[in-house]
């Protein structure tokens, strides 16, 4: 197991690309050390550092108790070049994130609105009403202020990531500067007042409001693909498309790599690899399999224990204990464990969101191997709901949609020791039950039924776990409500291009 990237490699690439993309431009503030801290889940040292390397290169300007700013600014023909060179070479990448965004924004807003009630609604859209009528720049910033409070106010702990994501990737403010190419004019004379968020926010029509943004987020895609088309035609030199250029990861930040291997250790407990009552190889085999120290082993081993997953016996070594009641309340006391849950429930209300259009995009592809996929699910440990969603990422031809689905589907691994509470195996068997039929309908060719019955397996999933962890003492996964499939369905998804 290798860690993705360090906390200051991650840092600092997310600063920069936002910087050279003109997501943040030249004067504008960076947030504060304390903000950054929190949005990255970072310590103030390695944003310290962060900041240092930046100011390093230019890119730049800190002031002892003030504001650090942007300090870069494209302006002479050779910079210029890089940065058409540098966005026609994501080309691809580009119109994948803003096709991405109109499958999977809409719903995480709407599911967003759904949990936030009037009032944090209100609070959400207050900044964009205060510089609705000002510059193009100012109202941009503005609606993507307001849309990351709407997403923050959920209580998901990756929606808002996943939205900054795809957005920083979408070039907007490069796509800005050429607003008054003819490639615009429709859409940015329909989208110029920015006020139509905060109406149909407020409509209290979850298909409607969702409807609206899927309608800007569809033009603006076509738009952009029509200007970066013109774009390549115009420029006088060569431009090979690099691979996507889209990345993220919900864990990045979040914990310690010894927390990595305890729960890639549940996982494979789990699914059984590790039964109940058998024992884990030995510390230094674990060190040398995942390329660690026994010291880390000995961390993920102790938390193990902690959770009730196993039990450590002086020579004879850790066996495999499943999970109790007790220990369950017990974790919830652990901050780690408790973000831990919180961040795994958040995964299954993205994915009761998501699975919809990622269902609907892949559908006639999976219809050619449904009967592979069902003598899949007759073999011993296998996940019926994880098999399916597997064969969708294989099959998605868009590549972000495909990313963000794997690194979600990584994250909800650890949570099948959830099916070892005494009611599990009937709460399994319900769930594979909805595979199937999920399945099934699939087989029929009835797309919008098999898209919902995969929509309601992880509402259900969610709904089961999330009950339970509030009796555990979790109170917080109250507010990750059960998203509404009714609130996906009603039309075919349109080609990509």
């Amino acid at each position: 197991m290798e860690e993705k990237s360090t906390l200051f490699e991650y840092l600092y690439r997310n600063l920069r690309e936002q910087i050279m993309t003109g997501y943040l431009k030249y004067g504008d503030p960076l947030p504060s050390m304390s903000q950054l801290s929190e949005n990255y889940h970072v310590g103030i040292r390695t944003v310290r550092e962060v900041l240092a390397a930046l100011k390093r290169e230019g890119l730049i300007h800190t002031e002892e108790r003030r504001t650090s700013r942007v300090a870069y600014q494209p302006v002479d023909e050779i910079q210029k070049e890089d940065v058409l060179r540098s966005v026609l070479e994501r080309r691809t990448a580009i119109l994948e994130v803003y096709k991405t965004m109109e499958l999977i924004m809409p719903r995480l807003f709407a599911c967003s609105i759904a949990s936030c009630g009037g009032e944090k609604v209100r609070l959400s859209f207050q900044h964009l009403k205060r510089n609705s009528k000002k510059g193009i720049d100012l109202r941009w910033k503005a609606s993507s202020m307001a849309l990351h409070s709407l997403l923050d106010a959920s209580g998901n702990l990756m929606f808002r990531d996943i939205f900054t994501s795809l957005e920083i990737c979408a070039r907007v403010p490069f796509f800005l500067e050429f607003r008054e190419s003819p490639a615009f004019s429709a859409s940015a004379m329909a989208y110029k007042d920015p006020m139509w968020m905060l109406e149909a926010a407020n409509s209290g029509d979850l298909k409607e409001m969702r409807r609206c943004f899927e309608t800007m987020y569809r033009a603006i895609a076509d738009d952009v693909k029509q200007f970066l088309e013109e774009l390549d035609a115009m420029v006088p030199f060569p431009v090979e498309e690099t691979d996507c250029c889209y990345s993220w990861s919900p864990e990045i930040g979040r914990n310690h790599y010894y927390m990595q291997i305890t729960r890639d250790l549940i996982d494979k407990i789990g699914v059984g690899i590790y039964r109940d009552g058998t024992f884990l190889p030995s510390e230094a085999a674990l060190a040398d399999e995942y390329k660690v120290s026994v010291s880390t082993i000995r961390k993920a081993v102790a938390m193990l224990n902690k959770c009730g997953f196993c039990h450590t016996y002086n020579v004879k070594g850790t066996q495999v204990t499943l999970f109790n009641d007790d220990a369950t309340a017990q974790c919830m006391k652990n901050r780690v464990l408790k973000n831990d849950t919180l961040l795994y429930l958040s995964g299954l209300q993205f994915m009761a969101a998501a699975v919809w259009p990622a269902a609907m995009l892949t559908a006639e592809s999976i219809k050619k191997e449904a009967e592979e996929l069902v003598d899949k699910m007759e073999q011993p440990w296998a996940v019926p709901l994880d098999l399916i969603t597997d064969a969708m990422k294989e099959h998605l031809p868009l590549k972000p949609f495909q990313m963000i689905l794997q690194e979600v589907g990584g994250l909800l691994h650890w949570g099948y020791y959830y099916s070892f509470y005494s009611d599990g195996s009937t709460r399994s068997n319900e769930l594979n039950q909805r595979c199937r039929i999920a399945l099934d309908c699939l087989m029929k060719g009835e797309k919008q039924a098999y898209a919902r019955q995969l929509s309601l397996c992880y509402c259900h999933v969610l709904e089961v776990v999330r009950e339970y962890m509030v009796q555990c003492g979790l109170y917080e996964a109250k507010n990750l409500i059960t998203p509404q499939p009714e609130q996906w369905e009603e039309y075919e998804i349109q080609n990509i291009w």
